[in-house]
């Protein structure tokens, strides 16, 4: 676990995706809604050049199911923090949550996430906010969410509103080659250390692999954690 700081952690998913442009000619990062990912996302989106820029495809981990334009949208704010640093990258892919079928939907960005990995469904970086109830994207505590095997998958009867999401599943992101997770506030930080306990489907976070997990902590979730231990191991 690691202290956080906007800069440092663009520094870090900075690295990651440089590395996937210059080897593959393309770079992916998945990015969460709410308030955390902000100072990130607009820190990196200063740090990236041209080349990165040209090649990087912006994904989203989850999306609302409201129209698009809609205050409670993911990508609405998340586009503006990016955009408060600098130029959108060349891809931007927002979830198509706005349409009625989301059967439909999921599919349809099933298929955008393929088109974006060249097939092989991997993101390069998954950033990632938690819930205080350790939820992370749409998937939620104990939620049948959980057990969906594809790719992208509707939600119809989330535990928080609104009801209709459309979400990455867990496979997807447990297929993630880096895995970064911002926990700020001191219940974020106690849902951070219940995690490093064992998995469990009560605290969804925890069934990532904690190997390639990076765990970023302001001082209140330090404070909630009991501390910064950088040794985190593969489970």
């Amino acid at each position: 676990m690691l202290p956080y700081d906007p800069r440092a952690v663009a520094e870090a998913i900075l690295a990651v995706l440089e590395s996937a442009a210059l080897r593959r000619g393309r770079a992916t990062l998945a990015i969460p809604g709410g308030r955390s990912p902000a100072g990130v996302l607009g820190e990196l989106a200063a740090m990236c050049d041209g080349f990165l820029r040209s090649r990087l495809h912006l994904l989203w981990v989850d999306e609302r199911g409201v129209p698009r334009g809609d205050p409670q949208r993911n990508d609405l704010a998340t586009i503006a923090a990016w955009q408060a640093g600098g130029a959108l990258p060349a891809e931007v892919l927002p979830m198509p949550a706005e349409d009625a079928d989301l059967e439909a939907a999921a599919a349809r960005y099933a298929t955008t996430l393929r088109t974006a990995t060249q097939g092989t469904g991997i993101l390069d970086v998954c950033l990632l906010g938690i819930g205080e109830d350790g939820h992370i994207a749409s998937l939620f505590p104990d939620h049948p969410g959980l057990r969906e095997l594809g790719e992208v998958f509707a939600i119809l009867n989330s535990p928080k509103p609104p009801p209709r999401r459309l979400s990455l599943t867990l496979p997807v992101l447990m297929r993630a080659e880096s895995l970064v997770i911002l926990a700020l506030g001191e219940a974020k930080g106690v849902i951070a250390q219940a995690a490093r306990r064992g998995p469990s489907a009560h605290i969804p976070v925890s069934l990532l692999p904690q190997g390639r997990c990076h765990w970023y902590l302001d001082d209140a979730a330090v404070h909630g954690a009991g501390g910064l231990d950088e040794g985190v191991s593969d489970r």
